[in-house]
């Protein structure tokens, strides 16, 4: 925006929007949109164009663009030849117009990033027109204005009831971009600010999920038969390796879990549901191989036991014949011994 349009009073303003509302003179016709004539080239053709418009809803919320266009429509009516300076000036009004009212339409149809590219094209046509009707592109410097300020407080509520992050950011920064384009700097910074957080957040948590899929990925791959108990137990010639895989099925089954909910979090429903499906192959294995452990364990715990019993059997037999020696040997003594 150029300096004399932003340092413009609101009297002003308004002085110039009644004046232009005396001079307007609003031919008859129905509602209409501003899908305009396409390259209007005489000042009757620019005449009907402009009113054809009247009635757009975008123009009837924005009076400022609806007494521009009762005003064009004045003065095409009334320039009768167009001479060059005419004609740009003319064209300039038409652009602003049919960018201001796709801005409009953009925004009420949720296409927030088409609204504000529409809304630029609006800006550019005013910086045109304001070298030909100051007035004029004043007037419609300060419904663009408007509008940018109402479509950052929309982009604001759709950005708080937004669950999904990405989308999330997206919304937080186009209401900055729409809140300094508003001339609202302290707004626009605060969700500068909100965007930057929620993303470094986002990243942090895109990163440990990432993470949680490789390490989940990489401990399937080195145990491939651990989805099944005997593949658990004969997937490894060393016992303890089995115990140690049991420890990382457990680490590897809480990383899984943590990045599941960080995806829930975020509103990522793909990607947690991938996850969920990522945690269930490892709770299986997991399963498996706490299964399989504890087989090991009673193996041995058998196995220690049978030569636990074989060895005192050994003992008890071996105490029964040294005690029978002892009684031999006292019986064999006679009388002396008594």
């Amino acid at each position: 925006m150029t300096e004399i349009r932003t340092r413009t009073t609101r009297t002003a303003v308004a002085c110039a929007l009644a004046g232009l509302l005396v001079l307007a003179t609003v031919a008859a016709g129905g509602a209409g949109t501003a899908v305009a004539q396409e390259d209007p080239e005489t000042a009757n053709e620019y005449f009907e164009t402009f009113r054809s418009m009247e009635g757009t809803e975008a123009y009837q919320e924005y009076e400022e663009f609806e007494a521009i266009r009762t005003f064009a429509v004045s003065r095409a009516q009334e320039v009768g030849t167009l001479d060059d300076d005419d004609r740009a000036e003319f064209a300039a009004v038409l652009d602003a117009m049919v960018a201001f009212e796709q801005a409009y339409e953009r925004a009420g149809a949720g296409e927030y990033e088409e609204s504000l590219s529409a809304a630029e094209d609006a800006e550019a046509a005013i910086d045109e027109l304001e070298s030909h009707e100051e007035t004029q592109a004043t007037l419609a410097d300060l419904a663009v204005t408007r509008f940018y300020a109402s479509l950052g407080d929309g982009l604001r509520d759709e950005a708080s009831s937004t669950e999904r992050t990405p989308d999330r950011i997206e919304l937080l920064s186009m209401t900055a971009t729409a809140y300094e384009r508003a001339n609202r700097p302290n707004e626009a910074a605060e969700f500068n600010l909100q965007a930057e957080q929620l993303s470094a957040e986002y990243n942090a948590a895109t990163e440990r999920m990432d993470d949680a899929e490789a390490t989940a990925g990489d401990f399937l791959d080195q145990c491939l038969d651990c989805g099944t108990v005997a593949g658990a137990v004969g997937g490894s010639t060393n016992p303890v390796r089995t115990f140690e895989r049991y420890q990382d099925s457990q680490e590897t089954l809480s990383d899984v879990r943590a990045a599941q909910a960080d995806a829930s979090d975020n509103g990522l429903d793909e990607r947690t549901s991938e996850l969920s499906a990522l945690a269930a192959d490892v709770g299986d294995a997991r399963l498996s191989l706490a299964v399989a452990s504890v087989s090991i364990l009673v193996g041995y715990g058998l196995v220690v036991g049978l030569i636990g019993t074989a060895m005192l059997g050994r003992i008890f037999l071996w105490r029964r014949t040294y005690e029978m020696a002892q009684i031999g040997s006292i019986v064999s003594g006679g009388d002396g011994d008594v």
